[in-house]
């Protein structure tokens, strides 16, 4: 059987994203700089 998705492992910054949504805006200046250029974040 084909692989029909990859599986989603983010890395240590993703995670910090992740697991808090209450992010100030330089918090998040400095993760979004670290995060993997592929992925889409809405």
């Amino acid at each position: 059987m084909p692989l029909i998705a990859v599986p989603f492992e983010p890395n240590l910054y993703e995670k910090f994203y992740l697991k808090n949504r209450r992010i100030l805006a330089d918090q998040m200046a400095f993760l979004s700089g670290h995060f993997t250029p592929t992925r889409q974040w809405q």
